[in-house]
């Protein structure tokens, strides 16, 4: 994800900001390699300490209900949590019912009507697809990742 102002929230809000993206990836009872790379790039950008990272991903192994993550926090920080949950849940191609469930619970702590959240979904889709085109041009299978690396001399 590119850089926002998740970096500015308070402390509180940042925290709570990763330990929705962490609930939301765990809705459908399973965590996949690119929500947990979503979430570890989330906590970068959210300044989050090594020391609380660790703590945060033990919240990967257990449900933590939404209503005690939410507690106290800004709307602003909701509805930047609204959009990059939506973001970690599009990370494996498709969402789950149990994450779109769980974004609209949060849409409605964060006072966005479903107008609103389908404008989000529909954003986050877009995203992936400008993603997409970018691989498209610069001539990137998905296949090809691993297989590939260019070499380069140590003289350089």
């Amino acid at each position: 994800m590119l850089p926002d102002v998740i970096d500015q929230l308070d402390e509180h809000d940042r925290e709570g900001y990763v330990r929705i993206l962490i609930s939301l990836a765990g809705a459908d009872g399973t965590l996949v390699r690119e929500e947990t790379a979503a979430i570890e790039a989330a906590m970068g950008r959210a300044l989050i300490p090594p020391n609380r990272r660790n703590i945060f991903r033990q919240e990967l192994k257990r449900s933590v209900d939404l209503s005690e993550i939410i507690e106290g926090m800004g709307v602003p920080a909701l509805r930047l949590s609204l959009r990059d949950a939506a973001i970690v849940g599009a990370c494996d191609g498709e969402f789950q019912e149990e994450e779109i469930e769980f974004l609209k619970r949060l849409a409605g702590h964060a006072d966005v009507d479903e107008e609103t959240l389908a404008k989000v979904l529909k954003w986050v889709d877009q995203g992936w697809t400008w993603i997409e085109r970018s691989r498209k041009f610069l001539g990137i299978r998905n296949q090809d990742i691993k297989k590939t690396s260019l070499d380069y001399d140590d003289d350089d």
